[in-house]
């Protein structure tokens, strides 16, 4: 009945448009321009405020099929795609204009595709009008009738879902012609646009649990669809792959520059969320002729749509950039990263004092704050063996001398405390991309046993999601005190 449904509903729309007189085209006597679409993150040249009137905009996308690796373990899925990317380009034009598309899908693809614009005003899209087999190609225009950053994906009858979840979406823009405002009619500019495609990822599993390779998309069908149906993605990437826009991939800024971030995700809900930034201006449900939010820390962008957020960077680093279900972005790949060049401002965040032993008065502190809230845990069932004594503080000279060994070690590097707070503090506080958190013995190790040349091949060349210099111009002698600051909190 489902399938039946969009059927009878395209037959339906058919028999009436054949019986209407055709209507005079507008865009036939509009100026035409071509556009050359280019790869997210990135979005093609364009004007935030239109100079000129109205315009029919012609872009062609081609249909890629291909089998790619989304993860560094290996893992493969058969993709499909529009111009081989995931998520397809972001189409820009302005209220008003026309959009031409030509849609392509060569003879080596083994599947039908369409695409239905969620910024179009028509039945389904567009999706039944740009219908094409392996081997042939469409083309269709639609007025674009109301601004926003819109969805627009693939919707093949009976296979809609997949052909979405294997990669098949974008998003495309339509900006007022008079550029973005905020809410008193202000003008708002930014200095660069980049597009964030959000997947939810759907790969099976044979009986050992290892991922499952297969050689086409016909034999990946029934058991990638058993595992959709379950609702539990096994991967949630930006832009195609886990750590796609990390390390060479890293969006890139400077303080004082506004970014546009356009975030799509055309099948579930999420929350992005800039760690240490905000989203000064956030159009959250992504339509601009509504008044854009202020300040926000997290923003939600619904599943099958598109929003949008301008931010003004004001200090350098690395920014993640992370779907805010944090088991999502930690664990299952939804995170990024800005990396921002520039001067650090003390008055925004600083160090005061850098790690060491608690003083007295706090170990008092937290020793009588255990005392007020004991009531609150739930008595043990069977009574633990008394423990051994301990001083609820550390005799103040003791401490104090604990303290003057943690400042003098601070001292040997200030350089290298200065990098790190500007550079390197966004992903060694969190663990972003498993950078090894400050001060987490563990997980420094490893890296310490492989002594201080290895670590400085990785601190200079890159490793992952690390830039080369953690995105900074410093030289082999700061870098090499950054990283002594960081292992003189392990120690």
């Amino acid at each position: 009945m489902k399938a039946f449904r969009p059927t009878l509903f395209a037959a339906v729309m058919t028999a009436l448009m054949a019986g209407v007189p055709v209507m005079a085209d507008t865009a036939d006597k509009l100026d035409r321009v071509k556009v050359d679409l280019v790869t997210p993150p990135m979005v093609h040249k364009h004007e935030q405020k239109a100079s000129s009137g109205p315009k029919v905009v012609e872009v062609t996308m081609t249909i890629e099929e291909k089998k790619i690796v989304i993860d560094d373990k290996g893992t493969t899925m058969q993709a499909m795609t529009f111009n081989g990317s995931m998520p397809g380009p972001t189409i820009v034009v302005h209220e008003g204009d026309y959009l031409e598309i030509t849609l392509v899908n060569p003879s080596t693809n083994a599947m039908p595709h369409n695409v239905d614009f969620h910024s179009a005003t028509g039945a389904l899209g567009g999706a039944k009008l740009t219908d094409v087999h392996p081997g042939e190609q469409a083309t269709m225009r639609f007025k674009a009738d109301r601004a926003g950053v819109f969805v627009y994906h693939c919707a093949p009858e009976g296979m809609v879902p997949w052909h979405v979840v294997a990669g098949m979406s974008g998003t495309m823009m339509v900006l007022p012609r008079e550029g973005l405002k905020d809410p008193e009619g202000k003008e708002l500019k930014y200095d660069v646009a980049y597009t964030i495609g959000e997947f939810d990822l759907y790969i099976p599993k044979d009986e050992d649990g290892k991922y499952k390779d297969y050689a086409s998309l016909a034999e990946s069908y029934a058991d990638t669809v058993e595992v959709m149906r379950k609702l539990t993605p096994t991967h949630v990437v930006f832009n195609g792959k886990v750590g796609a826009l990390t390390g060479e991939g890293a969006l890139k800024a400077k303080v004082g520059e506004t970014v546009l971030m356009i975030h799509s995700q055309a099948n579930r809900d999420t929350r992005p969320h800039l760690i240490g930034g905000h989203g000064d201006w956030v159009w959250e449900t992504g339509k601009f002729n509504n008044p854009p939010e202020k300040d926000l820390e997290t923003w939600f962008i619904r599943g099958g749509s598109a929003g949008a957020a301008l931010y003004t960077f004001k200090q350098p680093g690395v920014y993640a950039y992370v779907n805010h279900n944090l088991i999502e972005a930690f664990e299952l790949g939804a995170a990024g990263h800005f990396v921002v060049e520039g001067k650090w401002n003390d008055d925004l965040m600083k160090q005061i004092k850098a790690a060491g032993p608690v003083s007295p008065d706090n170990a008092k502190l937290a020793a009588d704050n255990a005392a007020k809230t004991k009531h609150l845990v739930a008595p043990a069932k069977t009574a633990a063996a008394p423990a051994k004594k301990v001083a609820a503080a550390t005799p103040a000279k003791a401490a104090a001398k604990d303290e003057a060994k943690a400042t003098d070690k601070a001292a040997v590097h200030p350089s290298g405390e200065k990098l790190y707070k500007s550079a390197c503090v966004a992903c060694h506080t969190t663990g972003v991309a498993n950078a090894p958190k400050l001060g987490d013995k563990k997980a420094w190790d490893p890296l310490i046993a492989r002594g201080m040349d290895a670590m400085m091949e990785v601190a200079i060349k890159g490793k992952g999601a690390m830039p080369p210099r953690g995105a900074t111009t410093a030289d082999d002698a700061t870098l090499k005190a950054a990283v002594e600051y960081m292992l003189s909190t392990v120690r």
